[in-house]
């Protein structure tokens, strides 16, 4: 019986796969960093207020005008991180042969992990936006809006799902 000739992991692969894993260490950092802060600007001195995603958001939501909670943010965020580790993982093994993944599969999978990383973002910046602590004038300013946190962790879901889309998997 002859052999199967083990296929070389070739640049391109090696590239798309150390890029997923790059993706999903941000988007896990993203998760773990301030995901929204809070600018007070008074007489030209600005103070930031920096909160994660788990925080507890109760008072700030009973006086929202919308209807947008901040569990569906963190809801929104898990999905997408968990996505995103499966997208990392399918990139590896596919890159390595261990798994064969059709052609239509990668291209929803990656879709999904996109879109997902997007909505995160844009969950995140619709929260923020309906907080009552939006707005003032020319003495007190204040602002409510997304951190690093959230911007990072759409960064790594959208360089996943991209190097997923891209790589050559077996």
């Amino acid at each position: 019986m002859a052999k199967k000739k083990a296929k070389k992991l070739g640049l391109f692969g090696l590239i798309f796969m150390i890029l997923s894993v790059v993706g999903l260490i941000v988007a896990v950092v993203g998760l773990c960093i301030p995901f929204f802060e809070q600018v007070t600007t008074v007489l030209n001195h600005t103070e930031t207020v920096q909160m994660g995603l788990f925080e507890d958001y109760s008072a700030l939501e009973a006086l929202m005008d919308g209807d947008l909670t901040s569990t569906l943010v963190m809801v929104f965020a898990i999905i997408s991180l968990v996505l995103t580790a499966l997208a990392c993982l399918i990139t590896i093994c596919g890159s390595l042969g261990i798994v064969r993944v059709g052609f239509l599969a990668k291209v929803i999978g990656a879709a999904l992990v996109i879109v997902l990383a997007v909505l995160v973002i844009v969950f995140a910046a619709t929260y923020a936006g309906q907080s009552p602590l939006n707005g003032g004038g020319d003495l007190l300013n204040t602002a409510f809006r997304p951190a690093a946190g959230a911007y990072l962790m759409a960064a790594g879901g959208i360089v996943t799902g991209v190097s997923m889309l891209l790589a050559k998997l077996k």
